[in-house]
């Protein structure tokens, strides 16, 4: 069996929350849906609460098994009765419930398997472990699902449990569970561009913009530049810090706008930096995990840029800068 316990030390979500559900049903009345956070209690959005517009088909505002961002407008406790609305959140609420409900379900996923692990066997169990290794921060924080940060903390410094009165074994599993589901992974982000230059040093311009942008690779963020089809370039990094990784990319990006722009080119950005999960259904055409391996998919030349496939010397590289000018000038 598995066990299960709500994510948050109150029973009931409080009334203007906003709070995840899952559409289970839907009816004449409006939608049946679970809220997620507060192990999956019944609750329901009325017809009038979907939409502030005229309603002229449901499943185009709500569909079953979609999870959604609602707020909550009644809570009856004694009959167990969570009225919530679908047209009264606003996109703040939308985004803080959903960093929150990230950070709150991935706490619940660890919280059950050391759980599975020390043998637990009933709900009350898992919700001890929940009251001293979680609760206890939310309360301390006054806040939702704070223990996320206590977590993360636990990467670098175990002791950060200390306080919670939580038995040794308890401990060092909840660690060893922390540190395999919470260390940082890496992530790649790319951006594509478009860079052309048809004056005398067209070529070399491009080129040279490109070694620009290059300039701000390091050891620990590299960056790669690609060329799709002239005039249009895949600027790519990896890292394990997404909020730096786009900025050093828009650096990047920047400093090529400069250096060609400095020629009398043009450049344009066609698709600002963004994670590559996020447009992998987007852009199937360029297959990103091939550029892990610069043999495989090319060669870098000696400033460092990557030739696409079939471009295996300096001058295919140049080669390919010159089709791009040519191709603008046409």
């Amino acid at each position: 069996m598995s066990l299960s316990c709500r994510y948050y030390y109150n029973q009931l979500p409080d009334i203007d929350d906003a709070v995840m559900v899952k559409v289970t049903r839907i009816a004449e009345m409006g939608a049946y849906v679970q809220l997620l956070e507060y192990n999956n209690k019944d609750g329901m959005i009325l017809l009038s609460e979907l939409s502030r517009r005229r309603i002229r088909s449901v499943n185009k505002l709500i569909r079953v098994g979609r999870s959604e961002c609602v707020i909550v407008i009644r809570v009856d406790k004694d009959k167990g009765y969570i009225d919530l609305s679908k047209r009264r959140v606003d996109s703040k609420d939308i985004a803080a419930c959903n960093e929150r409900f990230a950070k709150a379900k991935a706490i619940n996923s660890i919280l059950r398997h050391v759980a599975t692990q020390l043998g637990y066997t009933t709900d009350e169990q898992l919700e001890q472990l929940y009251e001293k290794a979680v609760w206890y921060f939310d309360k301390k924080e006054k806040k939702k699902a704070a223990a996320y940060e206590y977590f993360k903390r636990a990467l670098t410094d175990p002791n950060v449990f200390d306080e919670c009165g939580l038995d040794t074994d308890v401990k060092e599993k909840l660690v060893e569970d922390i540190k395999k589901k919470l260390t940082p992974q890496a992530v790649k982000i790319r951006a594509d561009f478009e860079v052309s230059c048809f004056a005398y040093e067209g070529v070399e311009a491009v080129k040279e913009s490109l070694i620009e942008g290059k300039k701000l690779s390091t050891e620990a963020m590299p960056i790669k530049i690609n060329l799709i089809a002239a005039p249009l370039f895949v600027i790519t990094t990896q890292t394990m810090e997404r909020e730096q990784g786009i900025e050093v990319v828009n650096q990047a990006l920047e400093a090529v706008k400069k250096k060609i722009e400095s020629f009398g080119g043009s450049f344009n950005v066609v698709m600002p930096p963004k994670i590559v999960t996020d447009l992998e259904e987007e852009d199937k055409q360029l297959d990103l995990e091939g550029e892990e391996s610069d043999n495989s998919s090319g060669m870098e030349d000696d400033d460092g840029l990557v030739a696409p496939k079939g471009l295996n010397e300096e001058a295919d590289l140049e080669e390919a800068a010159k089709g791009e000018a040519e191709a603008d000038s046409d």
